[in-house]
């Protein structure tokens, strides 16, 4: 938004090489915006910066930073940062112009204008730290700890029985049941498929069940049902992330057979445990996306995803989901989930699942918030979750996720 706003006071671009005019003017025009330095120091220091390479812009910089100061008291004197579009620097601006135009028009095709605008702005704030729990005991006892230290101010909300929400910059390694491995770190949308598919499967009072979880690390959807009492089998392609996974399972005192390999490939008969025959009663295939939902955890996302990479990624889904159907006993159930944005990578791949495996039928969500069970583009009777990061804009949003659940009707 920085370089939009700038944008209306500069006719000709600048160059951003080989001198560093373009970045320095970005600097001042952030500590005017948005930092609790004196305007004129600003524009003083920034111009001051200056080198021989930057030295032909002096002047254009000190002209644009000081009708900003202007334009920006101008605003205050008028209120106008209580408009939602200001973002609190008092300055009208289109947060969808942070973003590529391809992303952002996609936003507002499935989103409608208006909620699009709103994830592109909640996508610039700093998302809150959401902890997940192993027990609704734990989180009591968090609670309490944390009450009796005397130097706590963390400010935090309960958002299910088993995940608290901490609005404050923390050292997670300080906080009370970490050693103890009473949690671990999970946002509130991401638990959302592991709460789905356990309630499902008591339901349908299933018990020992035995779940396979696909593109398992870090872990987070691994501990979380091994934490609700499932057998677990957890399956990736990457040996470093499978290295945070074990020392994630090592810490929260959690069990899961773990297996390296690539399910696109034969997986060899001698993995341990072997996969070769064996089916599930529920199979979580969390595949890999363009993560659009999680670019306020990643905001460089933007700069390198392009059109064409999801394009290349619903094929990979695609695959994946065929292969991932053999493990599936009859009964038994497919979660698809991914953390995108993108209907091409969520509902429109379960759809077109279902059109191509009629021995499969969707279910209904349950156990979930009901203002977040929705869907895009149905195509079935039931429906899906998807979140976004505008969802619970009052509680501090969530990722935007994907999941939707299907269950094997026969072979």
């Amino acid at each position: 938004d920085i370089t939009a706003i700038l944008a209306k006071y500069i006719k000709r671009n600048i160059p951003g090489r080989p001198h560093l005019a373009r970045a320095l003017l970005h600097i001042g025009a952030v500590q005017i915006l948005l930092m609790d330095i004196p305007d004129h120091a600003a524009v003083a220091e920034t111009v001051n910066a200056c080198g021989r390479g930057e030295a032909p812009y002096r002047g254009l910089m000190n002209a644009v930073l000081r009708k900003l100061v202007t334009e920006k008291k101008n605003s205050d004197s008028a209120d106008s940062t209580k408009n939602a579009k200001d973002n609190g620097h008092g300055l009208n601006y289109d947060p969808l112009s942070n973003f590529p135009e391809w992303m952002a028009l996609q936003w507002q095709e499935n989103y409608g204008a208006e909620k699009a605008e709103r994830i592109a702005d909640m996508h610039c704030h700093k998302p809150p730290l959401d902890l997940c729990f192993k027990s609704a005991e734990a989180v009591t006892q968090f609670m309490d700890t944390l009450t009796q230290a005397e130097t706590s101010d963390i400010n935090s909300q309960q958002l299910s029985p088993t995940v608290l929400r901490l609005n404050d910059s923390v050292d997670v390694e300080t906080l009370p049941g970490f050693d103890a491995g009473d949690w671990w770190v999970q946002d509130f949308a991401a638990t959302l498929p592991g709460i789905w598919l356990d309630k499902l499967l008591a339901d349908n009072q299933q018990t020992d069940t035995h779940i396979l979880d696909l593109c398992a690390a870090p872990g987070g959807k691994t501990m979380q049902l091994a934490s609700m009492g499932h057998q677990l089998t957890a399956l990736d392609i990457s040996a470093s992330r499978l290295g945070r996974l074990r020392a994630n399972l090592s810490r929260t005192k959690l069990q899961a057979d773990i297996i390296q390999a690539d399910i696109m490939a034969d997986i060899p008969e001698s993995s341990t445990p072997s996969l070769r025959g064996k089916t599930f009663d529920a199979v979580l295939l969390d595949a890999p996306c363009s993560a659009t939902g999680t670019i306020r955890r990643h905001p460089d996302l933007p700069l390198h995803r392009r059109e064409k990479d999801v394009l290349k990624l619903t094929e990979i889904q695609k695959d994946m989901l065929g292969r991932a159907d053999q493990w599936v006993r009859v009964g038994g159930v497919l979660a698809y989930v991914t953390c995108s944005l993108d209907p091409r990578e969520g509902e429109a791949q379960l759809n077109d699942f279902l059109e191509h495996h009629p021995n499969y039928e969707a279910c209904a969500p349950t156990g979930l918030p009901e203002d977040l069970c929705g869907h895009l583009n149905q195509g079935n009777e039931f429906g899906y979750l998807r979140t976004t990061p505008a969802d619970w804009h009052d509680k501090g949003g969530m990722d935007g996720f994907f999941a939707g659940v299907l269950r094997k009707i026969k072979a």
